[in-house]
């Protein structure tokens, strides 16, 4: 059985105009994983997490969390969730503990329980020496740590997290990610939504690239990145003329002095970087990223971008 399991899910926004947020995406998350919802700003990300969480009703289809559907076991579902929402702003005279404890014993915990679950989770997100601080007085990033601490003191089955790591620094985003995995790794399921590239690649076991309410590509990281021919990428920098000698044939993309230059393998990326430093040009390879597929299966810019 599933975590999550959507069939053929369809929600549309009735208004002025009529607006077709999801358009019968279907997606299977597997108990025990960590699946990533890819996408552009609009892209309908928010809308499912939000359907799946049982915060929104959809249009048609249907939708399955541990085997409850999430309109006629809508209470079931709740029972076996938690959700971070993506703007959720904070009580300013709460503290991080108070939302961590308080949290655990609405979901039933025993006081000892709850108060076991919330050191953990403070811990686990460096939060725990700023437990009796109202979050009033602490930064943006550190309410966003402690709301997703909350969440984590749930003890939940399957956390369903909205964007939890825009606007942190990298350092906080990294500790974020750590303690996700290690959720996963004890046999929790999470869902997660995000538009940084990095985030995704580096954390998901599998993730769905979801752009205009459609669903593009589903899959592992690797197999993702499998589904352009392309498997390398060139950064050169310098005179584009001098670069169109040698570039012609291959496809790439111009950031200002840059260009970013695609090949199908590693003979071919060194042959490139031999030419652009033969002509005095700065050069380097790595393997494709999932931003250079994401950015071709979603379409917004072109390889051959001039």
């Amino acid at each position: 059985m599933e975590a999550v399991k959507s069939v053929n899910l369809v929600k549309m926004y009735r208004g002025k105009e009529t607006v077709k947020a999801l358009k019968g995406v279907n997606i299977s998350i597997e108990k025990g994983e960590l699946f990533t919802l890819l996408g552009p700003n609009g892209a309908g990300k928010t809308t499912f997490l939000r359907i799946i969480s049982t915060q929104l009703l959809p249009t048609s289809g249907e939708a399955y969390v541990l085997g409850f559907n999430v309109l006629d076991e809508a209470e079931e579902v709740r029972e076996h969730i938690a959700v971070v929402p993506q703007d959720v702003a904070t009580y300013s005279n709460f503290t991080p503990w108070e939302y961590c404890y308080y949290f655990s014993l609405l979901r039933g915990m025993t006081k000892q329980k709850a108060k076991e679950m919330s050191e953990k989770a403070l811990k686990s997100v460096e939060l725990w020496e700023l437990r009796n601080r109202t979050c009033v007085t602490l930064s943006g990033g550190e309410k966003k740590r402690a709301i997703i601490a909350a969440a984590l003191s749930s003890d939940a089955e399957v956390l369903m997290l909205d964007e939890p790591t825009s606007g942190l620094d990298a350092i906080a985003r990294r500790k974020v990610w750590t303690v996700l995995r290690e959720m996963v790794e004890k046999g929790k399921t999470i869902l997660l939504t995000t538009h940084i590239m990095e985030e995704a690649e580096i954390i998901s076991d599998r993730l769905a690239i979801i752009n205009k309410g459609e669903l593009i590509a589903q899959g592992a990281v690797e197999k993702i990145k499998s589904l352009t021919k392309e498997k390398f990428r060139v950064m050169v920098e310098g005179s584009h003329k001098v670069l169109e000698k040698f570039t012609n044939n291959h496809s790439s993309v111009r950031f200002g002095s840059k260009r970013v230059i695609y090949v199908d393998n590693g003979d071919e990326a060194i042959e490139l970087i031999r030419k652009a430093l033969k002509n005095g040009l700065k050069a380097e390879a790595s393997p494709i990223t999932l931003e250079d597929v994401f950015v071709k299966l979603v379409g917004r810019v072109e390889f051959n971008e001039s």
